[in-house]
């Protein structure tokens, strides 16, 4: 058997769904299709699917939706594959599957390699941990997901994300201190913190140089830009190919374990999933939980 969770309000979501069918027909494995809800974005479908003893696990649809079932086969060993359906599809770029050709990414993908990768897993104020794969935040970046226009992003895919930056960017810092594997990295006033799972977002921006989702690593930038040519000098790194050093505005780390605490609470997001708001944020690495299957 073959299970595929698919978002149905996804653009595409019911052609990928038909070509599942056809692709298991012709390799004569059962289908099981599954239907996201608004309610659950994935786990309980992750979990259904390996309970009907699944060899294989597609998911089709957005970053929330890989979160969501990528949190459950961790650790599992059954095959991940990733059929890009939303906006960011930041896993997807990262294991160079093709984006904008969903049908191509099912079909290169069961016809690929397999692969291991790192799970991460965050804590918000010591509560229940929630996975992640690509990338966590608190500050800046996450009051960006917060605000995104849902019915922007559906009309201009990742433009919206850039719509509300420049809506999000005026705002106070605030003091957080990073501890990076029990030690402490840096205490200051910012404006947010980034744990990287992955390195590259949107637009084949490189935000961690180097990452890899199979490392054993988690990366982490730690942004404080002191006024308007701070944010110059942030972007212009962030967007430079040739990165050799970082600006006083950020601070790249590097380790298994990580712990944010802010003064005083601030969003917090997963994968683009917005948390709501939180002071503490601990993160840790679980190397080589989820098994995927890429395009050779």
């Amino acid at each position: 058997m073959e299970a595929l969770i698919v978002n149905p309000t996804k653009q595409g979501a019911q052609e990928i769904a038909e070509f599942f069918r056809q692709q298991c027909a012709e390799r004569d494995a059962e289908p099981l299709v599954l239907e996201t809800s608004a309610e659950d974005p994935g786990a309980r479908m992750a979990r259904e699917a390996l309970g009907a003893d699944a060899r294989v696990v597609v998911v089709a649809g957005g970053d929330g939706t890989v979160r969501a079932v990528a949190g459950e086969l961790a650790g599992s060993g059954v095959p991940l594959v990733v059929v890009p359906l939303g906006t960011g599809n930041l896993l997807a770029r990262n294991l160079g599957v093709p984006v904008d050709a969903p049908k191509d990414a099912l079909a290169a993908a069961v016809s690929g390699e397999e692969r291991r990768i790192d799970v991460a897993w965050a804590s918000a104020d010591d509560g229940e941990e929630l996975a992640f794969v690509v990338m966590a935040g608190m500050g800046l970046d996450a009051t960006v997901m917060a605000n995104t226009d849902d019915d922007l992003k559906a009309k201009a895919g990742w433009l919206a994300y850039v719509v509300s930056a420049g809506q999000s960017i005026v705002g106070d810092s605030y003091r957080i201190r990073v501890d990076v594997d029990g030690r402490l990295a840096v205490e200051r006033r910012q404006r947010g913190v980034m744990i990287g799972n992955c390195g590259r977002i949107q637009g084949n921006v490189e935000v961690f140089p180097g990452a890899k989702p199979d490392d054993g690593i988690l990366d982490v930038l730690a942004v404080a830009p002191r006024g308007v040519l701070g944010w110059f000098r942030v972007a212009g790194t962030l967007l430079s190919r040739f990165r050799r050093h970082s600006p006083p505005d950020l601070g790249h780390f590097r380790g298994k374990q990580v712990r944010i605490q802010a003064s005083r609470p601030h969003d917090l997001q997963l994968d683009g999933d917005h948390l709501g708001k939180g002071r503490i944020l601990t993160v840790r690495v679980d190397e080589g939980a989820l098994t995927v299957w890429t395009p050779r």
